[in-house]
């Protein structure tokens, strides 16, 4: 994997308005496991209305009537709550590069995306692996299988899809880095 996989995914998950710089990173990811998957988002993009899709999005991720069912934060799925330890954690992590967060929670699935992106970017792939590990791996899984349990369309169902083969395919490389490294 690298710095581009996960800017695609931070992107995905800032919402529908951010498909065109996700269409602008994908060239050259054709191999990924997850890519079909991307194509079939680019495909509903383009013949869906973009109000109904973005009010998906809302309602999975943002707000809905009586709660939202997809917090995409790590505090929520470590925690139960928002802003929690996880959050302070990541954010310390963050703070060690010069990194501190404004537009989202340091904890949102996003900014944790961002922040691996960044890792691999500046080729620090022991400690992206060591995050991926302890964070992303930790929640994101259950978010996919919320997400794609509580989708209420076709936009966000594929979303959830994309990461959860995102998340398999990452933990299967970064366990077999460490395979490697002991032999």
């Amino acid at each position: 994997m690298s710095w581009v996989d996960y800017k695609v995914f931070t992107y995905l998950f800032l919402g529908p308005r951010y498909m065109d710089r996700i269409k602008a990173l994908v060239g050259g990811l054709e191999d990924r496991d997850y890519y079909p998957y991307l194509q079939k988002i680019f495909e509903v993009i383009e013949k869906e209305n973009y109000d109904k899709i973005a009010t998906e999005f809302t309602s999975c991720f943002i707000n809905d009537f009586k709660h939202v069912k997809c917090p995409p934060y790590e505090s929520w799925y470590v925690e139960k709550t928002v802003f929690g330890l996880s959050a302070q954690r990541v954010l310390e992590e963050y703070l060690k590069y010069g990194i501190n967060p404004k537009k989202q929670m340091p904890d949102h699935i996003s900014t944790e995306m961002e922040f691996v992106s960044f890792l691999l970017y500046i080729h620090d792939e022991k400690n992206a692996n060591t995050f991926i590990l302890k964070h992303i791996l930790n929640w994101v899984p259950r978010l996919a299988d919320d997400i794609i349990r509580y989708s209420k369309g076709e936009y966000t169902r594929l979303i959830g899809e994309t990461i959860k083969i995102f998340t398999e395919s990452e933990k299967k490389r970064i366990l077999a880095t460490a395979e490697m490294k002991e032999s």
